[in-house]
């Protein structure tokens, strides 16, 4: 397995809604990640897929990093908390989404192709969680969500 693609992003808030598939904002008739019903029996409970996007509804304590992957093949190792699935992305460009009133941009990931259906895994740590343990002694607050993509 090779590592294609990868792209690191922070929403500086305590919530986040999603990830979001752009076609929702460029391609008429196309569902957005705030168009997926929550759903306690289709995924975890912090997380459900959808069309074009991953609703999760995080509350902090934010910020919240992000980091995107593309791969060529399953690049396993997952973390405790995960989750894996499929999911169509009508534009094949995603980004986070939140329900911030200002409506910040976030970075956007291409995943190089529309209209596809991807797998992905979706692993989620506290900041503490992430860090090596010499410096998770100091005071940390955030959260930290990875995404990988593969065919």
């Amino acid at each position: 397995m090779r590592l294609i693609a990868g792209l690191s992003d922070v929403v500086p808030l305590d919530s986040i809604y999603g990830v979001t598939g752009l076609g929702a904002f460029d391609l008429p008739g196309e569902p957005g990640v705030w168009e997926i019903e929550w759903k306690q029996d289709d995924g975890p409970s912090w997380l459900t897929p959808g069309r074009n996007g991953l609703r999760m509804t995080q509350y902090g304590p934010g910020p919240f990093h992000l980091r995107y992957e593309l791969w060529d093949a399953d690049p396993g190792d997952p973390a405790e908390r995960s989750w894996t699935g499929r999911v169509h992305f009508a534009s094949g460009r995603l980004a986070a989404y939140t329900l911030d009133e200002e409506n910040e941009t976030y970075e956007e990931f291409d995943l190089g192709r529309a209209g596809a259906e991807w797998n992905v895994r979706v692993d989620w740590w506290s900041l503490r969680e992430a860090l090596r343990p010499e410096f998770a002694v100091h005071e940390v607050r955030g959260q930290v969500l990875r995404f990988r993509f593969w065919p």
